[in-house]
């Protein structure tokens, strides 16, 4: 039998296995595993990994103005993920308060649809202070969005904590995903009064408002709200210890509770952020903190008390002032290195093993985010396959990677292990370099639990 696709003689890599084989395709899913596989068409991975394409549910593709200022759109945002290996994403519907839920979703769909090039879902954020909204949730659950976002802090983006319950109840109810932005509001607003009034600014002083302290209280607060009101909960970018000790106990307790570790938070120290120009990127909520919290990322990654990696991409340009100072507005790129950075500072520094490798960039995020055929290598799921090169050396720069952007989050990192061929739904999108595809190829996955 000839099959559409053969990806010959890779050592295959999964969260559960470790072979060689033949992977072979036929409608855009994995028809066949084995040896002495035809396809019409084949690629000899012979010395490289075959993984499940990468999924990244934490991204920001979006460019409007004013009100947001990122640099990178469904189109250059999802040709840098194909060129990562990444195969998937879910972005966000931040709808505007006094708008509804579907009109939101429906203005972003839209900007998709003729820019994606890899596969899309959508968390859908509720922005405001208003129960009536959470009557919404039914309707978007049905049409394959069961996963609702909520912050704890940030004034145009913050629910008060009756919002956020009645909120958790209902995604439970449904059967969805509670997302959370865990840090205690009130709390980081004295601080920041108490610096301000001192004459402390800066990074380190936006941090300083954010203790890790702090952090642990609203993850456990959240998650207690998440217990009661029976929701399975994602808490966002986890950044401290304080925040993981939570979270492993309510694991231990039996409470379906997920944790997110965000790329620059295991790659980066709070010291980022003195550099004048870049540094002003790492300005970010949570803050990154110092090399305790972001060694404990790592163990937790390792042990399971956190559960996938994801980036928060949303890079900015750098921007010139009228005095001449050069400064980049916060925000961070990421989606097209997270393979590459987690398997050289993962799996080569002996943190990760090769297959929990996989699983917290591939497999894990599927399963936390619904996406019912990704993440797998195995008959009947889509063929969403990367061949990875182990030993392929590449020094990170805006001018080799695809963002539209002037910089990269991790300019000059030199990368041990490269993806060299990204497929999506059996067709190759990235080889040798060169995106094989169109804008818009990519669709919209309906997700369930």
């Amino acid at each position: 039998m000839t099959f559409d696709l053969v990806v010959r003689g890779g050592r295959v890599v999964t969260a559960h296995e470790d072979y060689l084989a033949d992977i072979a395709v036929a409608g855009g899913a994995i028809a066949a595993i084995g040896s002495g596989l035809r396809g019409a068409r084949e690629i000899d991975a012979s010395g490289k990994l075959v993984i499940p394409g990468a999924i990244d549910g934490h991204v920001h593709m979006r460019t409007e103005r004013p009100t947001s200022v990122y640099d990178d759109d469904w189109d250059t945002g999802t040709i840098a993920a194909a060129f990562g290996g990444v195969t998937a994403i879910v972005d966000q519907a931040q709808v505007e308060p006094g708008t509804t839920l579907a009109d939101g979703v429906a203005k972003r769909l839209a900007e998709a649809e003729a820019k994606a090039v890899v596969d899309y879902g959508l968390h859908v954020n509720l922005r405001e202070p208003n129960i009536e909204r959470i009557a919404e949730f039914e309707a978007l659950v049905a049409r394959g969005m069961p996963s609702f976002k909520f912050y704890m802090t940030y004034d145009t983006y913050k629910v008060p904590d009756d919002v956020l319950f009645a909120g958790m109840q209902e995604v439970g109810r449904l059967g969805g995903l509670a997302i959370v932005h865990a840090e205690n509001d009130v709390m980081i607003a004295e601080l920041e009064r108490q610096h301000a009034a001192a004459g402390r600014t800066g990074a380190r002083a936006n941090a300083a408002a954010r203790p890790p302290e702090f952090e642990g209280e609203a993850v456990h607060r959240a998650l207690a709200m998440a217990r009661v009101a029976g929701a399975r909960t994602l808490i966002f970018h986890v950044t401290a210890a304080d925040a993981v000790r939570e979270l492993a106990a309510a694991k231990g307790r039996g409470q379906v509770a997920f944790g997110e570790a965000v790329l620059h938070y295991l790659m980066l120290t709070i010291d980022a952020t003195d550099e004048p120009v870049s540094g002003t990127a790492l300005d970010v909520g949570p803050p990154l903190r110092d090399e305790t919290h972001r060694r404990c990322l790592w163990e937790a990654l390792a042990s399971g008390a956190l559960d996938i990696i994801s980036t928060d991409h949303g890079p900015r340009r750098r921007v010139r002032a009228a005095d001449g100072t050069v400064t980049t507005p916060p925000g961070t790129s990421g989606v097209e290195v997270r393979l590459a950075l987690a398997h050289t500072f993962g799996v080569r520094a002996g943190r990760l093993s090769p297959r929990r490798w996989v699983e917290v960039c591939c497999t894990r995020p599927a399963e936390v985010f619904g996406l019912a055929r990704k993440g797998r290598i195995l008959p009947g799921y889509d063929a969403d396959l990367v061949v990875f090169d182990p030993d392929r050396r590449v020094t990170l720069s805006h001018t080799n990677l695809h963002s539209n952007i002037d910089h990269s989050t991790y300019e000059g990192v030199e990368v041990v292990g490269y993806p060299v061929v990204t497929i999506g739904r059996g067709e190759v999108l990235v080889q040798d370099g060169e995106l094989q595809v169109a804008p818009g190829r990519g669709r919209f996955v309906e997700r369930s639990y």
